[in-house]
């Protein structure tokens, strides 16, 4: 594997740290037993991350052949069901916290950079006691969510380091557009949320797990 400098790491959250599909589904679960909609399953709730919740809730009721109008409805709905499912309903996977710790080790600065909103975003993160990171930008940090560049250059300016100089890490098509967007280097792992396919430039690294990332960085 080639080594790539660096000096900041940026990782997407769900999908990349953890694997949040059954508790994105409870928090989906409980709003469409509110809103009276058909229940999806995994396969669907799959379909329907990425993007923020805005764009997922679109998804959801196209899916149900629901009204359109009810969106607004949805994304207030789908913001407090996710407050109210346990951290634990998500899964660190394996390698992730040692990963981190190496990086860290090794004196590279650390963030998050989601389309999850803030708020569950920390307590996620709490909850698992998964970092520390030097920055997180969640999905209403700034008015605008990925693939817009602008929360992924945010995190680096958080982080006090150049684009350039930084890589980010996710798991879907999503991640790979932002990065391109923002002039960032992109490390694709598998495993995650991908809807589509990756577009150009090719990612930087492809990474069967996490626990690949620190050898692949000098």
């Amino acid at each position: 594997m080639v080594g790539l400098r660096a000096d900041a790491v940026i990782f997407d959250l769900d999908g990349t740290l953890v694997d949040s599909l059954l508790a994105i589904r409870a928090a989906i679960l409980e709003v469409c037993d509110a809103m009276g909609l058909p229940l999806p399953e995994p396969a669907a709730v799959r379909t329907f991350v990425g993007s923020g919740v805005p764009v997922g809730m679109r998804r959801l009721l196209a899916w149900a052949g629901a009204d359109a109008a009810r969106h607004d409805e949805a994304v207030e709905r789908m913001g407090a069901a996710y407050l109210r499912v346990p951290a634990e309903a998500n899964t660190v996977y394996p390698g992730v916290r040692n990963m981190l710790a190496a990086l860290r080790d090794r004196g590279l600065a650390l963030a998050v950079c989601t389309n999850k909103p803030m708020a569950p975003t920390a307590k996620v993160l709490d909850g698992l006691a998964l970092g520390p990171f030097d920055a997180v930008v969640g999905g209403d940090t700034l008015p605008v969510r990925k693939p817009d560049p602008a929360p992924l250059r945010h995190a680096a300016s958080l982080l006090g380091v150049p684009v350039a100089r930084a890589l980010y890490v996710g798991d879907s098509e999503v991640d790979h557009a932002t990065a391109a967007a923002a002039g960032m280097r992109f490390a694709f792992v598998e495993g995650g949320y991908p809807n589509g396919p990756m577009g150009d430039p090719a990612p930087a690294l492809h990474l069967a797990a996490l626990a690949d990332l620190p050898r692949a960085i000098v």
